[in-house]
């Protein structure tokens, strides 16, 4: 800050351009506070995604920390931002690799004062995707596209040859048209280029490296790659990983560079408080926070309403149970809470989801059987009261490629309508037709039905099989992790624990859980340091959500095959199908950015091929409905603009 009043004082002109910009400030000056509801309760991890974040998480980070090259608007669309970024080129080299180079503004600096420079926004890339970060648990798939990403990966090279600090504010990334890696079952790369979404390979975020790794770190490029430097110290885990774990779960003081600061977060309240940040660089926009304060605090679904009565929830985001909207809006009507409501497709969907590589549901068939002994229809209508509808397979309503597909997908997508005698047709046709002692099973007895399987196919249900005259025998039993809300309520009664799928033969046993353990097993890591072993496959049903952030649609690596980015927590049914795989990569890879009609014609295809493997059954898709008080105006959420985006162009008004 020195440095910056010294430069006032060189001349009148900028003396002058000192107070426009200070009254503009007074124009912002922050004042009030609002009071969030969320469902989610924060797992306390800040860490730029890196791990398992979950939404409350997620919406934290992008209030504390959105200064990045590239971001979305309110449509989703990915686009750079001008207030952090100068200017940036693209050039494709003769041998197909594609080098962006980013210059930032002067000026950015972190809420404690010190300047943002480029080597900022490189060093969570050269952790993410180095062996300490592996080593430490950052998740990260970028290593391979990459020029000498394998080598860093392994830790045989210091130096990220594809990403280059080239001055004080001024680095680019190097993209391959094919991966460092081979698919250890198909032998082939992923491949990178072109890439339908390709602006999203220069998408990067400041970091204080200070922060994050400890006093002396920086990141230095010899003219071969960046890397990260000590003259004390080697970048190793041991040497950086305290630091790193004490900034990922600080709960104050932290050095960020978003509209707000964690001041904050009463773990056993739930409850998260940030304040205004008078540094703040602003948005793409140049948007500036009018609210001094901000209170998330963690809601249940059965206080909602009292909460929202008495004024302990002001803002309660993204209602997904019909009922609560319906009661919400009963209140606004009646005058009890004093405020109005904004409503907007949502961007995801609802669902269960299978392990697909143990236990019965391995069989695509069996799958099937059990998603015609629900109807969805009526899921929905229950669930949602009119404020949401079922959805085919891994869509929302608010793609533009729904709205393009609609006569499409109506005509070529199963709807699996309920219908327990087809049901039963898919478990005969995979041989569950035994009764656990082996005899011919008969239908109708309300028995669990049983199948004769190989010892690998019954590879981790050996507390479930049965042998019989040395025959392995599978029962149609399937191990659910439940979250215990509202959505695993209806499923038991509508599935679970109805007459239909006790006809039939299968049983689902339910074991309720908290939120971070069901997500551990369903990742299979022990991603929030629980303790207890969960890389073995134990639980093969989830009750879960999804949304997506922005606009873009890229499954390539939730149905990856590649046993290196399984590892690192991605494709969590397990569902290994090479054609679907090729479908995901096709409709990304090798599209250029701009060409929507051959974008379309694969997604479209890779939607039809994921609704015959049934990876998952989808439930619902709602229409999102949000609460917010008259002490603020302005305020207005979209699929890809959940409240931790609107609340900074609210402004408070008392």
């Amino acid at each position: 800050m020195k440095n910056f009043k010294r430069i006032l004082c060189v001349a009148l002109a900028v003396i002058m351009v000192t107070m426009v910009v200070a009254g503009c400030k007074k124009k912002n000056q922050t004042k009030g506070q609002v009071i969030i509801g969320t469902d989610t309760e924060a797992n306390g991890d800040w860490a730029y995604a890196l791990s398992s974040n979950n939404a409350t998480d997620m919406a934290v980070i992008q209030l504390t920390d959105d200064c990045s090259t590239v971001v979305t608007n309110f449509d989703g669309d990915y686009i750079w931002n001008d207030k952090v970024v100068k200017s940036h080129t693209a050039e494709v080299a003769a041998d197909g690799k594609k080098t962006y180079t980013i210059e930032i503004n002067k000026g950015l600096v972190f809420n404690n004062g010190e300047k943002i420079t480029a080597e900022n926004f490189l060093i969570m890339t050269l952790f993410a995707n180095s062996k300490v970060g592996e080593e430490i648990g950052a998740s990260s798939s970028a290593w391979d596209m990459l020029p000498g990403g394998k080598e860093y990966r392994e830790g045989t090279t210091n130096k990220l040859a594809g990403i280059r600090l080239l001055g004080d504010y001024k680095f680019s990334v190097t993209i391959l048209p094919e991966g460092n890696s081979l698919n250890e079952l198909t032998g082939e790369p992923t491949q990178y280029l072109p890439y339908y979404y390709d602006i999203t390979y220069a998408q990067f975020k400041a970091a204080n490296t200070e922060y994050w790794f400890g006093k002396g770190w920086s990141v230095k490029d010899d003219g071969d790659g960046a890397y990260m430097y000590n003259k004390d110290a080697e970048f190793t885990a041991e040497n950086v990983r305290d630091q790193f774990t004490k900034a990922q779960f600080a709960t104050s003081d932290r050095v960020t560079a978003g509209p707000y600061n964690l001041v904050s977060y009463d773990k056993s309240a739930y409850e998260i408080t940030l304040e205004a940040n008078p540094l703040y660089n602003g948005d793409f926009q140049g948007r500036m926070p009018s609210i001094q304060k901000i209170i998330i605090v963690k809601t249940e679904d059965d206080t909602v309403i009292d909460n929202l009565t008495t004024g302990g929830v002001e803002i309660y985001s993204g209602i997904a149970d019909g009922a609560l909207v319906n009661a919400a809006l009963d209140l606004i009507d009646t005058g009890k809470f004093k405020g109005s409501y904004t409503q907007y497709d949502r961007a995801g969907y609802g669902y269960f989801s299978f392990g697909c590589d143990f236990g019965p549901t391995q069989w695509k068939e069996f799958r099937q059987a059990v998603a015609y002994l629900l109807d969805r229809n009526e899921f929905a209508k229950t669930f949602c009261e009119g404020w949401g509808s079922v959805v085919h397979g891994p869509y929302c309503p608010a793609f533009s490629m729904y709205a393009d597909s609609r006569e499409f997908l109506a005509e070529n997508l199963n709807t699996y309508d309920k219908d327990p005698s087809k049901s039963v047709e898919l478990l005969k046709a995979i041989g569950f037709t035994l009764n656990a002692d082996g005899t011919p099973y008969v239908d109708g007895s309300g028995q669990i039905r049983y199948k004769e399987v190989t010892e690998e196919e019954a590879k981790y249900y050996d507390d479930l099989v049965v042998k019989v005259n040395g025959k392995i025998l599978m029962p149609a039993v399937i191990k659910w992790a439940s979250s215990g809300n509202s959505v695993a309520e209806l499923l038991s009664t509508m599935l679970v624990n109805g007459d239909d799928i006790k006809n039939v033969g299968i049983e689902i046993r339910e074991t309720q859980m908290d939120f971070p353990t069901l997500l551990n097993y369903l990742y299979r890591q022990d991603v929030y340091g629980l303790g207890g072993d969960f890389t073995v496959p134990t639980y093969n049903m989830f009750n879960l959500a999804t949304g997506f952030n922005g606009g873009a649609y890229d499954q390539s690596l939730e149905v990856t095959t590649n046993p290196a980015f399984i590892a690192d927590g991605y494709n969590t049914p397990h569902i290994f199908d090479a054609e679907l795989e090729d479908l995901a990569k096709k409709m990304v890879y090798g599209v250029e950015e701009g060409d929507y009609d051959t974008y379309l014609s694969y997604w479209q295809k890779f939607i039809v091929k994921y609704n015959d493997l049934l990876p998952l059954v989808p439930l619902y898709s709602n229409i999102y409905v949000s609460v917010y008080p008259n002490t603020i105006e302005n305020y207005k959420e979209g699929p890809f603009w959940g409240y931790e985006r609107a609340i900074l162009y609210a402004d408070y008004v008392g």
